[in-house]
């Protein structure tokens, strides 16, 4: 059952990669959640628990009483489970009714602006792995995403992808081509800016 909105949000606290992660007093939006999943991974990456261990570690890192009441109550089959089924069994405790509904038109409307093309891509891809692990009939394919970064990806970008014939027969192949794209373009216009920026030093100057 989640907490009521007038309920401040939780926060994630971490202090070295190998270090478990803590979930602080408070409720926890798509966000939030996704934070802490994002935590509970890098420390099953990082630390040198095994990964049948990892959940009992995680879960004591909650400090909301709410979610340690939660917890507590099945504790021996809560620490059984992988860390994945873990998380897909909380969010469906912690998290609003219904909200890999908003996941999910967040993912479709999101768009690009002037973001990093690589920080972009991985807002939506964290977003559809959520889905992925929680609500699978909600996520989308590999083609669905490269279609959703190729249909709102910054215009300039787009130009520049239109210009280009690719090589990359596979989605991360895919990403990694636009990025390499995206990096070139925020140079160039790094240069360009410089230049401005010099013509118009010299003007004033005269």
């Amino acid at each position: 059952m989640p907490l009521t909105d007038n309920c401040p949000l939780a926060e994630v606290k971490v202090s070295k990669l190998k270090d478990c992660p803590m979930l602080m007093l408070g409720r926890l939006d798509i966000k939030k959640f996704q934070e802490w999943s994002n935590a509970c991974h890098r420390y099953l990456k990082h630390s040198e628990k095994k990964p049948e261990e990892i959940v009992r570690f995680v879960a004591d890192g909650m400090l909301e009483p709410h979610f340690m009441k939660w917890y507590h109550a099945n504790q021996t089959r809560i620490n059984a489970l992988s860390l994945d089924k873990y998380l897909t069994e909380f969010a469906k405790y912690a998290l609003p009714h219904k909200w890999e509904h908003g996941v999910r038109n967040t993912l479709l409307s999101s768009k690009q602006g002037n973001k990093p093309f690589a920080d972009w891509q991985i807002e939506l891809e964290n977003l559809n792995a959520l889905l992925a692990n929680t609500k699978l009939t909600c996520c989308l394919s590999d083609a669905s995403v490269q279609a959703q970064l190729e249909a709102n990806m910054n215009p300039d970008l787009c130009t520049k992808l239109d210009n280009t014939n690719l090589i990359a027969t596979t989605f991360p192949d895919w990403i990694c081509e636009v990025t390499e794209l995206d990096e070139d373009l925020h140079e160039e216009n790094a240069c360009t800016q410089c230049l401005i920026d010099a013509n118009n030093a010299a003007c004033a100057a005269e």
